[in-house]
């Protein structure tokens, strides 16, 4: 027998598997229509060639936040193409660099082999912009993972020559932008939305519509939308999505024409493993919660609740991401002694 037999068999539990998906933008969003005339509202300037209103939207993961842009994202290219949307995710793209090709690969501009230098190709969005009257927006998602604010600085001093490029910036932390330089943040003057937790109710009826259309009819009841979102702890949409997408996936696998509530009993993630955090890593944690730090800043911090050396502080971290708990990388930078920031796992 091949072990590839039976693969292209019609699925008895989906009819559209993609409507559960991380990346899927329906047609219509639930509960956050005031959200979505906010971001509507802050783009519709760059339509009219007029200096942009910069917005951050924050909240807590699965609220929302990015399906939201991307539908009022969707909805503008629908109505015009006269102002050129970019979205970058920052964990992705965290340099300034990296940020400025992905504006150059959706403006379609070829670079040289040789390549070229940071303001060498912001000399070319700026030429794009002129010639073809396009303004530029920039979705900046997961805004947290930009490793400086140089760019928000070039880009807020081109737009006091009229470069006309709008900032869109996304963040689980509400507090990312008083960390920004005086100087960006007078030059964008960013408003702010709160996207808040969805209720349960909410969220059973987010999850009611996106069964309705990805799953096959009969192949799952009320109980098993209710069992999914009782499982979840932060009212995560996502998370209750992704949830019943494995639910689903358990029960084809098992060769099942319905989801059984221990599906979803089994789709959820093994309980994490206890761990015994000593004060010192306890603190660390508490610092990161703000944001990821370089290892400078993040001693300076340390040592002004818990006086110890740099070298113990060293070792608590080390002690933290063997547990897991922190992940750490190496900045670019001269000399033997680089620099290192840290960051919350995921």
């Amino acid at each position: 027998m091949n072990l590839f037999d039976g693969s292209d068999e019609r699925s008895r539990i989906f009819q559209f598997e993609e409507i559960l998906l991380p990346d899927y933008v329906p047609d219509d969003i639930m509960h956050r229509e005031k959200e979505l005339q906010v971001v509507a509202d802050s783009i519709k300037p760059l339509l009219k060639r007029k200096n942009p209103d910069n917005l951050f939207i924050y909240g807590p993961s699965g609220c929302g936040k990015t399906t939201c842009v991307k539908y009022v994202i969707r909805q503008l290219l629908e109505h015009s193409s006269a102002v050129l949307p970019v979205y970058v995710n920052c964990w992705e793209n965290s340099t300034q660099m990296s940020i400025y090709n992905r504006i150059i690969e959706e403006m379609r501009l070829p670079l040289p082999r040789r390549g070229l230098a940071a303001d060498e190709i912001f000399d070319k969005i700026e030429q794009y912009v002129k010639n073809y009257k396009k303004p530029i927006l920039l979705i900046l998602d997961e805004m947290d993972g930009l490793r400086h604010d140089k760019l928000l600085y070039v880009v807020s001093r081109a737009n006091e020559k009229k470069l006309m490029c709008g900032i869109t910036g996304i963040s689980n932390n509400k507090d990312l932008l008083g960390r920004l330089d005086s100087r960006v943040k007078s030059s964008l003057r960013f408003s702010d939305l709160e996207f808040r937790e969805y209720s349960e109710d909410q969220l059973l009826s987010i999850l009611r519509i996106r069964a309705e259309r990805a799953l096959v009819p009969g192949c799952y009841d009320e109980r098993i939308l209710l069992k999914v979102v009782n499982s979840v702890d932060d009212s995560s949409a996502r998370v209750a999505i992704e949830r019943l997408w494995k639910s689903a996936k358990h029960a084809e696998k098992a060769g099942r024409q319905k989801i059984m509530l221990q599906d979803v009993v089994d789709a959820q993630p093994a309980p994490k493993p206890e761990y015994n955090l000593s004060s010192e890593e306890l603190l660390i944690l508490d610092i990161l919660k703000g944001g990821e730090l370089q290892s400078s800043d993040l001693y300076d911090r340390f040592m002004a609740g818990i006086p110890k050396t740099k070298r113990q502080i060293r070792n608590y971290l080390e002690l933290l991401e063997n547990k897991g708990l922190i992940v750490s990388e190496d900045l670019p930078a001269e000399g033997m002694l680089k620099p290192r920031i840290f960051r919350l796992k995921a």
